[in-house]
């Protein structure tokens, strides 16, 4: 069941080769943006996804999530937390507060483009996680944000990694009581769907020199 869920997950993944600064080699980092779920609300710091793909694949990943953030919060603090830090990779996986608060979907996806394209103008690689928000507990019948992100990654040239969250956040064995929320085995089942999806990109990526100690274990 887990191989298949791999399989469903990575098959819809972007090809490496259309990757915008694919082989830049820019940066000193890989670093992940996002809001609570990147952060780890609700669970230990070592049992947030980033900390567990960090040590999956074997090399340093810098966690940037603030629980509560919305698109338009972090891109005010992109330049402070992301650009500062001179990123190789940033992996971004924002947007369900937009569509909790119901913020509109416009300014969700020119928050969510400006975020991707002031990224690459560092020459760093952006990764975008379709996060699958279709939550009928909460009047999300129907998950638009999967679609704005799909038009965003292929606009830009982004890296896709489409379904991460399906099967967690809407099945009470990997997430939290408050349901939006992923427990240690969601954020677990996460991690291992993101670095899944990250192999082909590092496959083809050219490391920075920073990182190239970690080339082989990616390879």
């Amino acid at each position: 069941m887990l191989f298949a869920s791999f399989f469903a997950v990575t098959s819809c993944a972007s090809q490496p080769e259309t990757v915008k600064n694919l082989k830049a080699g820019a940066g000193t980092q890989i670093i992940a943006l996002g809001d609570s779920i990147t952060a780890g609300y609700g669970v230990a710091q070592t049992e947030a996804y980033p900390s567990v793909l960090s040590r999956q694949l074997g090399i340093p990943i810098v966690n940037r999530g603030v629980s509560g953030d919305t698109t338009a919060m972090a891109l005010s603090r992109l330049q402070k937390d992301v650009i500062s830090a001179q990123p190789w990779i940033v992996i971004v996986g924002i947007g369900g507060n937009d569509f909790l608060g119901r913020i509109p979907k416009t300014e969700t996806e020119q928050n969510l483009r400006q975020i991707v394209t002031t990224i690459q103008q560092q020459k760093a690689i952006v990764v975008l996680l379709g996060m699958n928000l279709s939550l009928p507990e909460l009047g999300l019948a129907r998950d638009e944000y999967n679609e704005l992100v799909q038009r965003v990654a292929k606009d830009t040239q982004a890296y896709l990694i489409p379904d991460v969250l399906k099967g967690i956040i809407d099945n009470p064995q990997y997430r939290q009581q408050d349901i939006i929320h992923p427990n240690a085995a969601g954020q677990k089942l996460l991690a291992v769907r993101v670095a899944q999806g990250l192999q082909p990109l590092l496959a083809d990526a050219t490391f920075p020199n920073a990182l190239l100690q970690y080339r082989k274990s990616n390879e």
